[in-house]
């Protein structure tokens, strides 16, 4: 059994497959002459899914069979960097879960998830979020923005939030806060989890030091949508 990964957020450093944290990526299985010798595949009513063992967690899924030797199936989240046991099971008429192969994957972390960390560790700490603004003075092409907005907003809901966490921390004074962050840049994925958060509404009327809220921000920045999205 081969497993690859397809996603922009992949890297393969090692032998092993490697997938981030945060999941959400397509994993692939091809099947060698082996294991397609076993006759299992010759069914089309053949209930097939894939069992992800870590050291605290277990993930059960289902997979999608493209082809009679390849499958897929949408990576879930896991909870630790390491390296976890992938096994692929088929279930019979009778409801028995037979064991068909095995292989080893490992799930790493990667930037987004990493800046994820850091926003929220930020969060009452407006001077940690001015620092940030130094990325403003070199543009950020629009593509490679698209592409922030979906990794970040993946790894923020995957990240287990501090207890008591607002937006606003314990400081209603004028500052950069994470809704100035992600209007500053665009990123509507981002800019929609951050308004599910506790503080929300108060950190879209809190201007910063400059006297910009999230929504001025967005509207001299251009980003029509954004903007929408902060002011509906």
């Amino acid at each position: 059994m081969l497993l690859s990964a397809t996603a922009e957020r992949i890297h393969h450093k090692t032998l092993l497959c490697c997938l981030v944290l945060q999941g959400s990526c397509v994993l692939t299985i091809q099947l060698s002459d082996e294991e397609l010798g076993v006759g299992v595949f010759e069914g089309e009513d053949v209930e097939l899914f894939l069992v992800l063992t870590g050291s605290t967690q277990r993930h059960v899924s289902s997979v999608l069979r493209l082809s009679r030797d390849t499958l897929q199936l949408v990576c879930p989240a896991h909870d630790c960097c390491e390296t976890v046991v992938v096994t692929l099971c088929w279930a019979d008429p009778h409801g028995l879960v037979h064991q068909l192969a095995s292989e080893h994957m490992c799930f790493t972390q990667d930037l987004a998830f990493d800046m994820a960390h850091f926003l929220v560790g930020s969060v009452g700490h407006a001077d940690m979020l001015e620092g940030v603004l130094l990325l403003d003075e070199h543009q950020i092409p629009l593509q490679e923005c698209e592409r922030l907005d979906q990794s970040l907003a993946l790894a923020l809901a995957h990240l287990t939030p501090p207890p008591g966490l607002n937006l606003l921390g314990n400081n209603p004074e004028p500052q950069e806060t994470l809704l100035h962050f992600a209007a500053r840049r665009g990123l509507c994925r981002v800019a929609s989890f951050l308004l599910q958060q506790p503080g929300a509404r108060d950190a879209l009327a809190l201007p910063n030091k400059q006297g910009a809220t999230p929504a001025s921000l967005a509207h001299s920045s251009g980003h029509r949508a954004l903007l929408e999205l902060l002011t509906q």
